[in-house]
């Protein structure tokens, strides 16, 4: 038995879901990679996958077979692409985790300029929220929010996001436009809910030395951002929303910004996260170039005035707790503060 082989096929057949889909992307047979994978069980002495109607699923066994099988099959790759000449062809599969609203507003919309470019790599994209996903996921590489704290892996800030306070242009004829930030108490408010399942519910605003927090109010929270925004553009609250991760809302009219000589505080950092070991793979540094050039560009197009890409923003004080509302983990910042007032 070609046992590296047999290891390959059951990497593949694990991520592709099925027999058939890995032995379709290593253009094989199926039977060929079942075959192959029943004989590496037998050598084993275990059963790696359940086999059903629906589908493959991993035993515990397999699942743990699975995660040292796929770091041998991930480093021999980066082994052949490091020892290839320099011209040569990157190949192999790539596996990105990304935020939901990063994919669909910045990366997804450009990815085919990745895959023009390396026409010999596939990639996976699969949904993330947090650094575990790393593990759970088997992911090469992730682009999430927030502000890294991971010191086993390695982050890299891609651009520091302005919040944009904005609601339809229906919602703003029906219920009016806000003149102050105090002014949102009055209006019903779309609400995330982050990774660690914190309701962001305390909205921060600053203008010239002076600091106004608002704890808003809603009937209406999700950790989906996209369900909120397709809310927001239906005309049903007002939303805060990480410029960068709206801008094709904003240009055509679905949401109208408010409050725009006012500073939203607390906006996340975009950021990209890979393993240590990863540093040398050919594929990752070549998705972290096409992901530099796609948040340069989206700085280019920014309101001007906005956030520098990569001017970073402090983690708030919430950050890092779990469960719960905002507004009950922040005090209120005190009157007469050393650089800022808070009314």
């Amino acid at each position: 038995m070609d046992k590296l082989r047999a290891i390959q096929y059951m990497v593949r057949s694990v991520e592709a879901g099925s027999f058939a889909a890995a032995a379709k992307s290593l253009d094989v047979s199926t039977p060929a990679v079942a075959q192959l994978v029943r004989v590496l069980e037998r050598t084993l002495g275990i059963v790696l996958f359940h086999r059903t109607a629906r589908g493959l699923s991993l035993t515990a066994d397999g699942a743990r077979y699975y995660e040292a099988s796929r770091r041998i099959t991930v480093e021999l790759a980066d082994l052949e692409q490091s020892l290839a000449s320099p011209g040569a062809k990157l190949r192999g599969t790539l596996t990105v985790g990304m935020r939901a609203a990063v994919a669909q507003n910045c990366v997804m919309p450009r990815i085919s300029r990745f895959l023009a470019r390396c026409p010999d790599v596939d990639v996976v994209a699969k949904a993330a929220r947090t650094a575990t996903d790393i593990d759970e996921a088997q992911l090469d590489i992730a682009v999430l929010m927030g502000w890294p704290s991971e010191r086993d892996l390695i982050a890299r800030p891609l651009a520091q996001t302005s919040y944009v306070v904005c609601a339809s242009p229906e919602y703003w004829l029906t219920n009016g436009r806000p003149r102050e930030p105090d002014d949102l108490s009055n209006h019903h408010c779309l609400l995330f809910r982050s990774s660690s399942e914190i309701l962001l519910d305390r909205w921060i605003f600053e203008k010239d030395g002076e600091r106004r927090t608002v704890d808003v109010k809603s009937r209406l929270a999700s950790d989906d951002r996209p369900w909120l925004d397709e809310a927001a553009c239906a005309g049903a609250g007002v939303m805060r929303l990480a410029d960068l991760t709206a801008s094709r809302s904003l240009a055509s009219g679905l949401l109208v910004p408010v409050l725009t000589d006012w500073e939203a505080a607390e906006a996340p950092t975009i950021y990209a996260l890979y393993r240590r070991n990863q540093r040398q793979s050919k594929l990752v540094r070549a998705f972290l170039d096409f992901l530099t050039e796609v948040f340069v560009e989206l700085q280019s197009e920014r309101t001007p005035g906005a956030a520098s890409s990569l001017t970073r923003v402090p983690k708030p004080d919430w950050f890092g707790r779990t469960h719960g509302r905002q507004s009950a983990y922040v005090k209120r910042p005190r009157k007469g503060g050393r650089a800022l007032r808070s009314r």
